[in-house]
């Protein structure tokens, strides 16, 4: 099979898929489905009648587990959308769901450690994949905000009260 072929396979099923579309993109066929879902198809290297089904991320990463499965293509696009709802998509779907998740956790921590540098100076910034440290200190006033995905750990020492009561009032509007 070559790639006119998959190209032609894919638009038939994405007919057989629900919620997805086929496109191509840099030459490479994709199905595009619901909640960012992107599945690009390739013919098996050296076995003209099978093709591959990969379920893609927006961001790879190596915590995440890489969905593919290989289907014989001359039993046809119904036979293939089958096998990739039953094989391919729950697993796939729920891990995308996952690092969506993560993703957004990741952005609603930096808006947070963001906002309390733009009025702590001195700070420092330490992103990990677990955290986000911050540390600053102003003379004789310095802390620590530590944001985690479940959890802030925060550390404020010889803080006056308008410093504090601004750096709850930022915690506070970003957590509601």
């Amino acid at each position: 099979m070559d790639d006119g072929n998959v190209n032609d396979l894919v638009l038939e099923i994405a007919a057989h898929l629900n919620g997805f579309t086929p496109k191509t993109l840099w030459g490479t066929p994709y199905l595009m489905g619901p909640d960012g879902a992107r599945l690009a198809v390739h013919p098996l290297l050296g076995r003209i009648e099978w093709i591959v089904v990969t379920g893609l991320y927006r961001v790879e990463s190596p915590d995440l587990r890489r969905h593919s499965i290989i289907v014989a293509a001359s039993r046809g696009p119904k036979h293939v959308a089958k096998k990739v709802t039953r094989r391919l998509l729950p697993r796939y779907m729920r891990d995308l769901k996952q690092q969506q998740a993560k993703a957004e956790r990741c952005t609603e921590r930096a808006d947070l450690v963001g906002t309390l540098s733009t009025f702590l100076p001195g700070n420092t910034i330490t992103a990990g994949e677990q955290a986000i440290v911050l540390r600053w200190q102003l003379g004789s006033m310095s802390g620590v905000f530590e944001v985690r995905d479940q959890a802030t750990r925060i550390e404020i020492r010889n803080a006056d009260r308008e410093l504090t009561e601004r750096v709850a009032y930022a915690i506070n509007q970003r957590s509601t």
